[in-house]
């Protein structure tokens, strides 16, 4: 296991052998224990969404998850980091299917690195979350909308 800490502004980037070594690392470090983030949510990590946030689409309009993606999985020590940290601004997340905002979902983006990481809340009553993707921005027109969709509230 190697930590940059030259490479990023955020955080440093974990640099491992492969897809295995991150999914052990994902299961380890997330699907075992209790997350909780800077305002009392309790994070719940499926492990079966490692495929979804640490793989990417061949294509945009295809959207069949195939290719493992070391930019993403280098920055997977950053979820936790992400989740605790107070100084951030959250935003609600974009229903594709309902075509609308939703509050139930909650997008955080950490700028200058454009990496975002998306939760559903599951119930506020319960204070309980789980989470969804975290991604690298490859397109400034989703940064841009991002930073344009309303603000999150509890």
């Amino acid at each position: 296991m190697t930590i940059n800490a030259n490479v990023s502004l955020y955080s440093e980037l974990l640099i491992l052998g492969g897809e295995s070594d991150y999914r052990g690392i994902y299961h380890k470090e997330y699907c075992n224990v209790d997350i909780y983030t800077h305002d009392g949510f309790k994070v719940s990590f499926p492990p079966n969404q490692f495929d979804h946030a640490f793989f990417k689409n061949q294509s945009r309009r295809k959207k069949d998850k195939s290719i493992f993606c070391a930019d993403r999985s280098k920055r997977i020590l950053w979820i936790k980091k992400v989740l605790s940290d107070a100084s951030l601004t959250y935003y609600a997340g974009w229903d594709s299917k309902k075509r609308k905002y939703d509050q139930d979902r909650r997008v955080t983006l950490i700028t200058p690195d454009n990496y975002v990481v998306v939760l559903r809340i599951k119930s506020r009553q319960a204070m309980t979350a789980s989470f969804v993707t975290a991604y690298l921005i490859d397109d400034p027109d989703v940064e841009r909308k991002i930073k344009s969709s309303p603000l999150w509230v509890l």
